[in-house]
């Protein structure tokens, strides 16, 4: 899967109902696909009552929201549990990742916008000269 685009067409539940904002990263977009197919699975067959919120970068690394509803839970106890521990985990995940490329990467706490970087693309903000690590237009 190459972007938000095929992942939407893949898992469209995921994305229907209220959302706040979806800003997808380049770098983490794996990661996120992943996390999808993951919430997927977990659900099982019945898929009602999960969409996504936000998707979108803070505090340097990947932030995602999500809605489950009630009825969702009472299917199984755990599933709250699970789908907020693969969603924690995904965040962590990020802040390793460089937005941009995907490669390892790291935080950088200099002032201003923080943003897992690898080394390159760390120097390329630093120039600021960085590409845009957001998908846009019809990638969305």
């Amino acid at each position: 899967m190459k972007n938000p685009k095929e992942l939407k067409a893949l898992y469209p539940y995921q994305f229907a109902g209220p959302q706040i904002s979806m800003s997808f990263s380049r770098g983490w977009f794996s990661l996120f696909a992943q996390l999808c197919a993951d919430i997927d699975q977990e659900l099982g067959d019945d898929k009602r009552g999960f969409h996504w919120r936000q998707v979108k970068e803070k505090f340097g690394q990947a932030r995602v929201c999500y809605q489950l509803a009630e009825g969702a839970v009472d299917r199984d106890p755990d599933v709250a549990e699970k789908i907020m521990s693969m969603r924690v985990q995904d965040e962590v995940a990020s802040s390793k990742v460089c937005a941009l490329c995907g490669r390892p990467g790291m935080i950088d706490l200099k002032p201003g916008w923080m943003l897992a970087l690898c080394e390159e693309h760390r120097a390329q903000a630093d120039a600021g000269t960085l590409p845009s690590i957001w998908f846009e237009g019809d990638e969305l």
